[in-house]
């Protein structure tokens, strides 16, 4: 097996956002992940499994909203279709978030992958000549492995990272004070980040933009202050793109050699 299945679920509340799930393994457990790009480590929940693991150190951790401490575990082989991993150091939650488990960047980051939200599959480690030349765009990975993709509205470039963990896609508010032509206010919603912690969010009708070569269309998308996080961040994101805008593309990371590239989907 060379691929493992996206499991798509819509939000009832907002069109054209959704969850991405998929089936994994640790250590001949099954569990029902969220495939998340936006968080460094993978994550399981404490249970009783869970709970037989001694604690190997802590970690301090953030979601748009709020952060986290939490402890870290060693298990003994996670699987996710063909990637597998041993003697994997991953999050333990403690109760005091209520998310769900993650597959983080560091399972996924030694490898090429080829996105296909329509077909809702991932390739592993494609032949190279299926990918190889639409890799035309270098990759930025930060320390934690986040990748980040450009943005471009007209000659302005924004800095975007690439997120299958968000429904839907996220701009932080300063830069929609900084640019305030390219928004529409729309209403308010509620989202939820990485620690299960939901706020109520300024909605906006963004203008269109190119990302790889791609023209996408105006869309929605949810106002969050990120100045806290980006703070943190070794460059700020003024865009975190989610599944309304990642489904409207193919996309292709080459993670070791840090190039990725986009082709459009039939139809769009």
């Amino acid at each position: 097996m060379t691929t493992f299945e996206l499991i798509v679920q819509p939000d009832a509340e907002e069109p054209g956002a959704a969850e991405i799930f998929v089936a994994g393994v640790v250590a001949g457990r099954p569990y029902h992940f969220l495939l998340d790009t936006g968080a460094a480590r993978t994550t399981l929940p404490y249970d009783a499994h869970t709970a037989t693991y001694p604690t190997a150190g802590n970690h301090r951790g953030s979601g748009v909203f709020s952060a986290f401490h939490e402890d870290l575990i060693t298990v003994p082989r996670v699987v996710l279709g063909p990637i597998v991993r041993t003697d994997m150091t991953v999050i333990r939650t403690s109760g005091q978030t209520s998310g769900h488990p993650l597959i983080g960047m560091d399972l996924l980051k030694e490898h090429c992958l080829l996105f296909r939200f329509g077909e809702r599959r991932v390739w592993v480690d494609p032949a190279r000549f299926t990918v190889e030349s639409s890799l035309n765009q270098e990759l930025w990975l930060d320390k934690a492995a986040h990748p980040y993709v450009s943005v471009w509205f007209g000659a302005l470039e924004a800095q975007a990272v690439w997120d299958t963990g968000a429904g839907i896609t996220v701009v932080d508010l300063d830069f929609v004070r900084e640019y305030p032509e390219l928004f529409q206010e729309a209403g308010s919603s509620t989202g939820t980040d990485a620690t299960g912690m939901s706020m109520s969010t300024p909605m906006f009708l963004m203008t269109a933009m190119v990302i790889g070569n791609i023209a996408f269309p105006p869309q929605r998308v949810a106002g969050v202050e990120l100045s806290g996080v980006n703070a943190r961040l070794e460059r700020p994101m003024n865009l975190i793109l989610g599944y309304n805008t990642l489904s409207r593309a193919d996309w292709m990371f080459d993670f070791p050699q840090r190039r990725w590239g986009a082709s459009p989907v039939a139809g769009e």
